[in-house]
């Protein structure tokens, strides 16, 4: 813990002896809290604390307790006199001891987070977050990810006040954030300068709370207590999903999980206790804004008794949301997967391995629970539709034809036992879409449309089907049903949106995702998508800017790479590829990130070896993914991408051709094409794929900024470009 008090150099530059006074007052009063709270005092450091606590939740009891005791303090004090205010600095992480002395980068962050914080507040790391925000009791704001003086990794930061986060704190933050941007956007500055002064008492209270047009909660991973790391485990992933699935048959409310990459204004977060048969499931409902919970609770019971507390954890939480969003009352329909507590057990674990990082041992794992659980219960239709999904994706994994007819046999298997059958029918779909056959998976997709005609999940997918072999109409009137069905659901502007840049219809794409920023304001897949379809636009500051904001909320593969898409448009290779390595890193084999570190090699000095080694990597990664799915065009256009840079034109203009017959108006396929024409000097051709790639979606500065593509800069081409 670290402390200072609020504005004590300037009050000792106008009143030594008052200013030596109120550091008396400031000590006694924060060295008798630290006492209470079993800390030790390290070192007085001028009108600053050092302390050290066994625990977190130690430490920010008695931060809570010296901001609570200074503000009774201010208030009966002569109010000509200057309040009495401290920031507090809270981490927890390993230090060094010597002499008495404590070392480490663990006391450098808690004195860089001091200041950060405003007078009356505590800000706190993400470590001491973890461990106290389950008791935390006073308003909490996240300040999100911050770079601190001399300390190499970036901590994310969250502010507490007991006094209450107001309108003026808010306003603080958000200043302190426009003013770290102005270096890197002062060339857009000017340009919005004027309206930002008309319309700023409109926005800036729309940038401080973001505002959601419909209904939407999120729900957090249910954390184990008993778990040494206290985060979630096979049985409190269930619960959790058990959460989910009940809730989301509330009418007018949206339903999202954490971990999406969406911030709904509402949170619900819980825990787990399980200790021999005794079960205890606690949860909190809460604002997002000011930190203000709305509800909580703690259900006891025995684990034989496990239906009953999910049941009774559902029904609180639904009357809690219709009080809330002013809604009819809801009562969920009554879980019953199985009668046998044993067999639902198996199938929590089955669930927790199909959950894991895909690899045979997981998928295995999940097979053999998945079987435990169906020799306690044969009819548990759950555990068969667990192994359909289990086989299914250990067909992606072998590429084993037996696999793919296992995942289908038990599917019809959960069918038959009377199962969730939309779920049923949306994942035989997708078995049979994704091994090319388009005829059946339409078929299942329609039957789960004829049982169930809201289904947005199964319109969803058999939209992108119809899709996938090129019929975009159909396509397309499905998605427009959808919006007109849903429209305050998020997913269907985002697939449509998905849809529309597919086809280079990049300003009806952005119509689609504004509209999901109104429905979800933080939401990292749809700013993703934005910075992609300004990209491809060529409107650079729009797209960098809705990338960063992407990267900012949640670090991902997708968002690293279309920052390094930005960075290698702007010529600054290395930084490029850093971003894409870091991508690959999080999705691995993915032959897009492979493919763009090839191209980021070959423009940087020295890294023509390198770029080679990629882009053998992306033909074999490529050729996998034709075995798994011959029908999918990508894999061909990135190993056209190889065999030209190597100029083996001939074997790519086979795989482009072959490209060809399964879309020949992609988008990305004439960007291909007309790589291949400018390493060959084609120049009729260069100006055929030149136009058709503007045609099909790409603006003229994307193209032109494209190092490969500086050809077209020449005299040669220059009034062709100018059209």
């Amino acid at each position: 813990m670290f402390t200072d008090i609020v504005g004590y150099s300037r009050l000792m530059g106008r009143n030594e002896a008052m200013a030596i006074e109120m550091l008396g007052d400031y000590r006694k009063i924060l060295l008798s809290h630290i006492e209470q709270q079993n800390g030790q005092l390290v070192e007085f450091i001028g009108d600053a604390i050092f302390a050290r606590f066994d625990s977190a939740a130690s430490a920010t009891a008695a931060a809570i307790a010296i901001q609570q005791h200074l503000q009774a303090f201010n208030e009966v004090r002569d109010k000509k006199l200057p309040p009495l205010q401290t920031r507090i600095g809270l981490h927890k992480g390993e230090v060094m001891l010597r002499d008495g002395a404590v070392f480490g980068d663990s006391v450098n962050i808690a004195a860089r987070l001091e200041p950060l914080a405003v007078a009356d507040g505590i800000c706190i790391s993400q470590t001491v977050y973890d461990e106290i925000r389950f008791t935390l009791s006073s308003p909490a704001k996240r300040l999100g990810v911050q770079a601190l003086k001399n300390i190499e990794q970036k901590i994310r930061v969250y502010l507490i006040k007991p006094s209450g986060i107001g309108w003026r704190d808010h306003l603080f933050y958000f200043l302190r954030g426009l003013n770290k941007k102005i270096v890197a956007y002062r060339y857009p500055l000017t340009v919005c300068l004027l309206a930002f002064i008309v319309a700023g008492f409109y926005f800036i209270p729309r940038w401080l709370v973001p505002g959601y047009a419909a209904n939407y909660v999120e729900i957090a991973d249910f954390q184990n207590l008993m778990n040494e790391k206290g985060d979630a485990d096979y049985f409190s992933a269930g619960i959790t999903e058990a959460v989910r699935s009940q809730l989301a048959d509330m009418r007018d409310v949206y339903i999202v999980d954490a971990k999406e990459g969406i911030h709904a204004p509402i949170r619900l977060e819980g825990s787990v206790q399980r200790l021999g048969d005794n079960l205890r499931i606690a949860y909190r409902l809460f604002r997002r804004k000011d930190n203000v919970q709305i509800a909580g609770g703690k259900l006891d019971g025995t684990y034989q008794d496990i239906f009953i507390l999910q049941d009774r954890l559902v029904g609180e939480i639904a009357r809690y949301l219709a009080d809330e969003f002013e809604l009819q009352n809801f009562r969920p329909a009554p879980l019953r997967l199985t009668g046998d507590v044993t067999a639902y057990d198996y199938y929590l674990r089955g669930l927790d391995f199909l959950g894991k990082p895909l690899s045979n041992e997981n998928v295995d794992a999940a097979i053999q629970n998945f079987n435990q659980s169906l020799i306690y219960d044969d009819t548990f239709s759950s555990a068969n539709f667990g192994l359909c999904e289990a086989y299914r994706l250990k067909n992606e994994i072998v590429k084993y034809t037996g696999f793919s007819q296992d995942a289908e046999k038990f599917c019809l298997k959960a069918l038959e036992q009377g199962g969730d059958f939309s779920a049923i029918y949306a994942s035989l779909g997708a078995l049979y879409r994704d091994s090319g056959r388009y005829d059946k998976a339409i078929e299942y997709l329609q039957g789960a449309l004829q049982k169930e005609p809201d289904n947005l999940a199964a319109i969803i997918a058999l939209a992108g089907t119809y899709a996938l072999i090129q019929d975009n109409s159909t396509a397309e009137s499905l998605y427009v049903s959808a919006k007109k069905n849903a429209p305050k659901n998020w997913i269907v502007y985002q697939e449509y949106g998905y849809f529309l840049i597919r086809n280079g219809r990049y300003e009806d794409a952005l119509e689609n995702y504004n509209k999901v920023i109104k429905l979800t304001s933080d939401n990292v897949r749809t700013l993703n998508n934005i910075g992609a379809a300004y990209l491809y636009m060529g409107n650079f500051d729009k797209s960098a800017a809705a990338f960063e904001r992407a990267l900012e909320l949640e670090p991902s593969d997708v968002a690293y790479s279309n920052l390094g898409v930005m960075y290698y448009y702007l010529g600054d290779f290395e930084r490029a590829v850093n971003l894409y390595k870091n991508a690959l890193r999080l999705s691995p084999d993915n032959i897009e990130y492979l493919s763009n570190i090839a191209d980021g090699y070959f423009f940087m000095e020295g890294g023509s070896g390198l770029s080679d080694e990629y882009f053998i990597k992306t033909r074999v990664a490529a050729e996998k993914n034709i075995i798994a799915n011959s029908a999918d065009i990508l894999p061909y256009l990135y190993i056209a991408l190889s065999y030209i840079h190597f100029e083996d034109f001939e074997k790519a203009k086979e795989m482009l051709n072959r490209a060809e017959k399964i879309s020949p108006d992609y988008v990305f396929l004439s960007y291909v094409w007309l790589r291949l024409s400018v390493l060959e000097r084609n120049d009729e051709n260069i100006i055929f794929f030149y136009k058709k790639a503007v045609e099909s979606g790409y603006s003229n500065k994307t193209i032109l900024s494209d190092p490969y593509f500086s050809i077209l800069k020449s005299d040669k081409f220059l009034a062709f470009s100018k059209k």
